[in-house]
């Protein structure tokens, strides 16, 4: 049994950090067919045209049907499975990123609750958002901006769509000023090591507090934040190679190096060094497609000079070909 794509699209060029396109497909499941998927690196979204099937994840089961959605986490074991009568038609998109967890929990996809139905008028929304990112196919880097950007079009209406219940917050006051304030206080900090009591005696409230204004505004607690947003600090100077993996984690407010590296594999879904020569790697290999691009375009050149020079000489009159004269 195979798969019939209706679309399909690898994406090698990778510069964007907070949400990074891997993958995009489009398929039909034979009847009883187990996707070739069982521990992923990237995280996935897997929207149910049509037809059912089966996602298990970490031994749970969720059935899934048409108008449902569901989230792929890395470094999870997974199945998923299409229905022997009714096999489901998928379209979906893997991705990375520094913000694809936050993301995720803000559209309630997380890893104890990772499917959820849509309303029709979403589903149709993200159908043709599918079909639209299929159209942008370029490994270039105006494709990779646009096609990431319809992945966060994707985001955006798995966020709104859903149906969450605000914190008990009193009713005449949203906390905006305190949440900027707190953000500024991280953005600021987060290289020293701050706590979440020093986060909630800059803004003047109790831990309690603080949490229920984190949950309402990014919907992660502040202490979850705080190491998220040192994560991505990290990343972006292993991006920049400045400096050894002990060295960033300092710089990011952690002294543990060990703490660091496990922090940041669970939250990337690879260790630093691993993240580092995937990085080294993929440099190389679009280097390396660059370089074989700029000597086509040169061959192709030479080429087009040669005809030219050809041309030109047959529309001279007295031309004579050397095997003319031979005669």
């Amino acid at each position: 049994m195979e798969l019939a794509y209706h679309f399909y699209h690898k994406n090698e060029f990778r510069p964007l950090v907070s949400l990074s396109l891997q993958e995009l497909a489009g398929f039909d499941c034979p009847a009883g067919y187990v996707l070739p998927l069982k521990k992923p690196d990237v995280y996935a979204l897997y929207f149910v045209v049509k037809g059912k099937g089966v996602y298990t994840l970490a031994g749970t089961e969720y059935p899934a049907q048409m108008g449902d959605i569901f989230a792929l986490y890395p470094n999870t074991t997974i199945k998923c499975r299409a229905d022997k009568k009714k096999p489901w038609t998928l379209y979906t998109v893997s991705f990375d990123g520094a913000d694809a967890r936050l993301m995720l929990n803000a559209a309630q996809l997380r890893q104890k609750t990772p499917l959820r139905h849509l309303d029709d008028f979403s589903c149709e929304q993200i159908a043709r958002i599918f079909g639209a990112m299929n159209g942008y196919r370029e490994q270039e880097l105006y494709a990779t901006i646009y096609s990431t950007c319809l992945l966060y079009c994707i985001m955006s209406y798995l966020v709104k769509s859903v149906s969450w219940e605000k914190s008990q917050m009193p009713a005449s006051w949203t906390g905006a000023v305190h949440f900027r304030k707190a953000i500024k206080f991280i953005d600021e900090n987060y290289s020293r090591s701050i706590t979440v009591d020093d986060i909630a005696a800059h803004v003047a409230l109790s831990r309690s507090r603080l949490y229920r204004l984190f949950m309402q505004h990014v919907f992660m607690p502040p202490q979850q934040y705080l190491m998220e947003f040192r994560v991505r600090e990290g990343l972006n100077l292993l991006e920049k190679r400045a400096g050894s993996v002990k060295e960033i984690a300092l710089a990011v407010g952690l002294e543990d190096q060990g703490y660091f590296t496990k922090l940041f594999k669970k939250i990337t879904g690879k260790s630093p060094t691993d993240y580092m020569k995937g990085q080294i790697e993929e440099n190389e290999q679009l280097t390396k497609k660059k370089e074989t691009r700029v000597q086509k375009s040169q061959s192709r050149k030479q080429v087009k000079k040669k005809i030219k020079r050809k041309d030109k000489l047959n529309d001279d009159p007295d031309y004579l070909p050397l095997t003319y004269l031979g005669n």
